[in-house]
C-alpha cells in the first residue's frame, strides 16, 4: 500500500468526504463512497488517451451507441426519481423537515458561492488553487446539492431560474478551467476518477433539460478524460462503474453504458481471496481489512441506483448475488441501527460516520434493493428491514433520508403483511477477515483478530492513529447501551486497554505497527448449527516477544475465556484486559465478590481473590478459579485529533467520558502464563453471584496443545486443538477446531481449520452413533462407534463442516462403568465406595425421572476433594468429564 497521493500512487479519499459535501444518503447512486484502494493510474498513458482506447477497444468488440433515444429518456427519469421522487405532499410531517434542511443548505451554499467573472475558486474553504484535488470533490458535491435543492418540488429554490444559470456557468467555469478534457490528475485521484465526476454527472443529470447538446459533450468528456473506464476492484470498481455508466446516460452512449455495466462483472462474484465479497460474509479491501461497514456498503449502496437508472433498457442489470450479500455479511454485523465497528477499519476514527452512520447506509441499501426484490427474497428482507429500522431505538434510520428513501420506507413500514422479524440470534464466523459475532436476544459479542491474511489495522491519511490493538483478540459487546461505541469511545478510551486483548504495556507511537500480519496462521473459529462457537488465536504481537494462545467459546448465556502460553521476555508487564467500559452515568456499581468496590471516579483497586465481578448495567465476570483483580474506575477527556490528523475530521473539542476497567496482571516477562474467566451478558449480581457458585460452564482443558470447554446444561463442548491431541471424547490428528453437542437422540459435530494448511483432518468422537442423518460435502465417516470421520477442509477457507447422527447418549451406567475400569492404583477403596453410591442415587433419580442437578454438583464436589486423597489426578479429570457430560441430560 503506497500513501503517497500522486497520479502513479493514488491515495484513499476518506469516506466522510462525500458527506463533507453534505451528499449524505441523498446520493443514492453513490451511497457511502469514498474509500478507495490504491489503484495506480495506467503508466505511460494520459487519461485522455486511455479513454480513446477504451472506446475504440468497445467498437472493435462490437458495441454500437445504437440504443434508442427513449431508453436514454427513460434512464435518465429514472435516475432523476432516485433523487426527486414524485407523487408526494411537501407538507407531510415526513418529508418536511428533509425538504427544510435541503433548501437551507442550497441557499447556504448559493449565497457563499463566488459568481464573479474573474474568480479564482467557487468557494473560499474549497480554493482549486491551494488544493485542487479536495477542491474539486468539494465544489462539485456543492453545485449538486444546488442542483438537486433546484430541481426538487416542494422548497423556494425549486425552478428558480436564477439558481439554474450560476449552477450552470459555475459547472461551465469548472469545465473551462480545472475540469478540463485535456486535463491531467493532480493530487488525489479519488476525487478527479470519482468523487468529483460522481457529483458532476449527478448535477448535470438533474439540469439536464437546460443544457445544450454542446454543453452537455464538453461535460461528459471531461469526465471521460479522468474516469474513461472502471478501474479498481471490490468497491472502488462499482464506483468508477458508476461513473462510466453516469456520463454515458448524460451523453447518450450506448457504449459508455455498456462499457459500465458490463465493469460490474468482476465484483459480481465472490472472491476468494483478496478484495471484495465472499462467501461467508466478509467483505476485504486494500488486499488486507475488513471492510464491511465502509467500503463494502458503499459497494452495496450504489448498485441499487445503477441497477435502477438502466431498468427496463437493454443495459438492464441485476443479480441475486446482492440479497445474499445483505444477508451474510450485514445481517450479523448490525446491532439496533448500528454496523459493528470491528468490520468499519480505519473509519472509526471518523467522528461523524460512527456505527449507527455506516448501519442507516446499509439500510438505505438494503431499502433501494427491496424494491425489486422477487417475492421470495422479499419474504425475509422485509422483516428483517423492518427489524434493522424499528430497533434502532436512538437514531431514527430515516431521518435525513431522501424523499424516495421515505416513502419506501413508509410503505415498508405500514405493510401489516410484513411482520417485524425480531431479533436475530446466530453465531457466525468471517473466516474470510478474521471476525466473529455471537449474538443473542439481548446482547452481542464481536471478536476482531489477525492472521498471516488479515493485518491488525489500517491507518493512512493521518487517520486511526490509535488502532494499535483494535484487532489483536479486541473483543466488543453490545446490549441496551447501544450508543456505546457511537458516542465518543474511540477518542476517549485508553487505547493500551482494549477489551479481550493480552498486551505488552509498552508506549506506542502513533500509526505504530499498522498492516502487521501476524504470523501465526491458527486464527478462526468453528460454529455448530450457526448457534455455538469455538474461537482461536495464536498470536506473536507486534513489536515485541510477547505471544499468546486464547480462546473464546460462546455459547447461550455465556462467553468463556481462556488464555494459555502467554509468554514475554522484554523485560516489561504484560496484562489481559476484561473489560474497559464506558459508563453511561458514571456511577454505575462494581461489586466484587459481594462487596462494593471503586464507588468514586478516580479510584483504583486491587482484589486479591476476585470469584465474580459485576458492572451494573453490563453484566457478570467469574473467574472460575479467582485471580487477583485489578480494577479501576476513571474519568477520561479525549479529541477526534487524537486519532486523527485528517483535516476533515479532525476537531479538537474535548470530550469527557467515564470508564469502568477491569483487567489481570501477569507480571513482567510472564512464562506460560494463562487465565481463565466468564463473561455473564446483561446478567445482574444475584445471577452472578450464583454463577460463580454453581457455574454453567466448565474448562476441560486450558493448554499449549488444547484449550476446551463444556457447556454443562446445553451439552456443548468446544475444543480448540492447537496441535493434534485430545480433549475429553474428542482427538484429532492434525490442529483443528471442534464443536461438539450431546442432545437426548442426536449427537451434532462441527469442524474446521483455522490455519488452512491441512487439508483431510481425521476426528474422532467418543459416542456410539448409529445412523447419520446429514452430513456436509467433503465429510467421510469412518465409523459410528466411536463416531470417526474425515473431513476434507482443503477448500474450506477456514469455515465449519459438520454432521448430525443419532447415537445412544451417555448416561449414568456409562459412568459406573468408567469407575469400575479403574484400577486400585488409581482409586482408593474408601474413594471408590463413596463415588459408587453417589453414582447409585444419581442413576436411581435418573430411572424415575427425578431433578438430579444438586446431586451432579456434589458428585462434581466430591471427585474435586478426592483428588490427590484417593483419586489420581488423571482419574478425577476422566471421571469429572463424565460427570460434565450428564448435566444435558438430567433435569435441573
Amino acid at each position: 500500500m503506497n500513501d503517497a497521493g500522486n497520479p502513479e500512487s493514488p491515495q484513499p479519499l476518506p469516506l466522510s468526504r462525500r458527506h463533507a459535501l453534505h451528499l449524505g444518503a441523498l446520493l443514492a447512486g453513490t451511497g457511502l463512497a469514498g474509500l478507495v484502494s490504491a489503484h495506480p493510474a495506467r503508466a505511460g498513458t494520459t487519461p485522455a488517451e486511455r479513454a480513446a482506447a477504451t472506446v475504440a477497444a468497445v467498437t472493435a468488440a462490437g458495441i454500437a451507441p445504437s440504443a434508442a433515444g427513449d431508453d436514454f429518456a427513460r434512464m435518465r427519469a429514472q435516475w432523476r426519481a432516485g433523487y426527486v421522487g414524485s407523487d408526494y405532499d411537501p407538507a407531510d410531517p415526513a418529508i418536511a423537515p428533509g425538504l427544510a434542511r435541503l433548501a437551507a443548505e442550497t441557499h447556504q451554499w448559493w449565497s457563499t458561492m463566488e459568481t464573479g467573472a474573474d474568480r479564482a475558486f467557487l468557494w473560499p474553504d474549497a480554493r482549486l488553487d491551494v488544493q485542487i484535488s479536495f477542491a474539486i470533490s468539494i465544489s462539485f458535491g456543492r453545485l449538486s446539492r444546488m442542483a438537486l435543492g433546484w430541481a426538487t418540488p416542494g422548497i423556494d429554490t425549486h425552478g428558480d431560474p436564477k439558481l439554474l444559470a450560476d449552477v450552470i456557468a459555475a459547472m461551465d467555469w469548472m469545465v473551462a478551467h480545472y475540469y478540463r478534457e485535456d486535463g491531467q490528475i493532480i493530487g488525489n485521484w479519488y476525487e478527479w476518477m470519482i468523487s468529483g465526476p460522481q457529483s458532476f454527472n449527478l448535477a448535470a443529470m438533474l439540469v439536464y433539460d437546460d443544457l445544450s447538446a454542446d454543453r452537455i459533450g464538453a461535460y461528459t468528456r471531461a469526465v471521460a478524460n479522468y474516469t474513461p473506464e472502471p478501474i479498481a476492484t471490490a468497491a472502488n470498481r462499482v464506483l468508477t462503474a458508476d461513473v462510466v455508466v453516469g456520463r454515458g446516460i448524460l451523453a447518450g452512449d450506448a457504449a459508455a453504458v455498456r462499457l459500465g455495466v458490463d465493469g460490474l462483472a468482476p465484483v459480481m462474484s465472490y472472491a476468494d481471496s483478496g478484495d471484495g465479497f465472499h462467501r461467508d460474509g466478509s467483505f476485504i479491501q486494500h488486499d488486507y481489512y475488513p471492510y464491511n461497514g465502509s467500503y463494502g456498503v458503499s459497494l452495496l449502496a450504489t448498485l441499487p441506483g445503477i441497477f435502477q437508472r438502466v431498468a427496463g433498457t437493454p443495459f438492464a442489470v441485476s443479480d441475486p448475488i446482492v440479497y445474499e450479500w445483505i444477508r451474510d455479511a450485514y445481517d450479523p454485523l448490525i446491532w439496533h441501527g448500528g454496523l459493528m465497528d470491528m468490520a468499519s477499519g480505519r473509519v472509526i476514527a471518523r467522528h461523524n460516520e460512527q456505527d449507527h452512520h455506516a448501519g442507516h447506509a446499509a439500510v438505505d441499501a438494503a431499502l433501494g434493493l427491496w424494491v425489486a426484490a422477487p417475492a421470495e427474497t422479499s419474504a425475509w428482507l422485509g422483516p428483517m428491514l423492518k427489524e434493522w429500522i424499528l430497533a434502532d431505538t436512538q437514531d431514527d434510520p430515516l431521518a435525513g433520508r431522501s424523499v424516495p428513501a421515505l416513502l419506501q420506507a413508509r410503505t415498508l413500514l405500514a405493510d401489516e403483511s410484513v411482520p417485524r422479524r425480531g431479533p436475530l440470534v446466530t453465531s457466525h464466523v468471517f473466516a474470510a477477515m478474521d471476525r466473529v459475532v455471537h449474538r443473542r436476544t439481548n446482547w452481542a459479542y464481536g471478536i476482531s483478530m489477525c492472521s498471516r491474511r488479515i493485518a491488525n489495522f489500517e491507518s493512512i491519511n493521518d487517520e486511526n492513529l490509535r488502532g494499535w490493538l483494535t484487532a489483536d483478540g479486541a473483543t466488543y459487546l453490545y446490549d441496551h447501551q447501544i450508543d456505546h461505541y457511537n458516542d465518543g469511545f474511540w477518542p476517549t478510551v485508553d487505547p493500551y486497554r482494549i477489551p479481550g486483548t493480552t498486551v505488552d504495556v509498552r508506549e506506542r507511537r502513533p500509526m505504530e505497527g499498522r498492516g502487521y500480519l501476524n504470523p501465526q496462521d491458527w486464527v478462526g473459529g468453528t460454529t455448530l448449527a450457526d448457534r455455538y462457537t469455538a474461537v482461536g488465536m495464536w498470536l506473536a504481537s507486534q513489536g515485541c516477544s510477547l505471544v499468546s494462545r486464547r480462546s473464546w467459546f460462546c455459547f447461550d448465556d455465556e462467553v468463556v475465556a481462556l488464555g494459555t502460553g502467554i509468554t514475554a521476555h522484554d523485560g516489561r508487564r504484560v496484562e489481559t484486559v476484561v473489560e474497559n467500559r464506558r459508563l453511561a452515568t458514571g456511577t454505575e456499581a462494581v461489586v466484587v465478590n459481594g462487596t462494593t468496590a471503586v464507588p468514586g471516579l478516580g479510584e483504583q483497586t486491587t482484589v486479591p481473590a476476585a470469584r465474580w465481578v459485576h458492572l451494573a448495567g453490563t453484566g457478570g465476570y467469574v473467574f472460575p478459579h479467582g485471580v487477583k483483580a485489578h480494577l479501576k474506575r476513571e474519568h477520561r477527556v479525549g479529541r477526534w485529533s487524537d486519532i486523527t490528523q485528517h483535516p476533515s475530521w479532525k476537531d479538537d473539542t474535548p470530550l469527557p467520558r467515564d470508564y469502568f476497567t477491569l483487567w489481570l496482571d501477569h507480571g513482567v516477562d510472564p512464562d506460560q502464563a494463562a487465565y481463565s474467566y466468564v463473561l455473564l451478558p446483561t446478567a445482574d449480581a444475584e445471577t452472578t453471584r450464583r454463577y460463580a457458585e454453581r457455574p454453567g460452564t466448565a474448562v476441560v482443558a486450558n493448554t499449549s496443545r488444547v484449550q476446551a470447554v463444556r457447556a454443562l446444561n446445553a451439552g456443548v463442548l468446544g475444543v480448540n486443538l492447537w496441535a493434534l491431541g485430545a480433549a475429553s471424547i474428542v482427538s484429532t490428528r492434525a490442529p483443528a477446531g471442534v464443536v461438539v453437542q450431546e442432545g437426548d437422540e442426536e449427537v451434532a459435530l462441527a469442524v474446521s481449520d483455522p490455519t488452512r494448511a491441512a487439508g483431510k483432518v481425521w476426528i474422532s468422537v467418543g459416542v456410539p452413533a448409529n445412523r447419520v442423518l446429514a452430513a456436509d460435502e467433503g465429510l467421510r465417516v469412518i465409523t459410528l462407534d466411536p463416531l470417526t470421520v474425515e473431513v476434507d477442509l482443503g477448500g474450506a477457507n477456514g469455515t465449519s463442516r459438520g454432521l448430525r447422527a443419532t447415537y445412544r447418549p451417555w448416561s449414568v451406567p456409562d459412568l459406573q462403568r468408567v469407575l469400575a475400569g479403574l484400577g486400585p492404583a488409581e482409586v482408593s477403596p474408601n474413594a471408590r465406595q463413596a463415588l459408587s453410591q453417589a453414582l447409585d442415587t444419581l442413576a436411581d433419580l435418573a430411572e424415575r425421572g427425578r431433578p438430579a442437578h444438586a446431586q451432579l454438583w456434589a458428585l462434581r464436589r466430591r471427585i474435586a476433594a478426592l483428588r490427590g486423597h484417593g483419586l489420581s489426578p488423571e482419574a478425577a479429570a476422566v471421571l469429572d468429564d463424565g460427570t460434565q457430560r450428564l448435566f444435558a441430560r438430567l433435569r435441573p
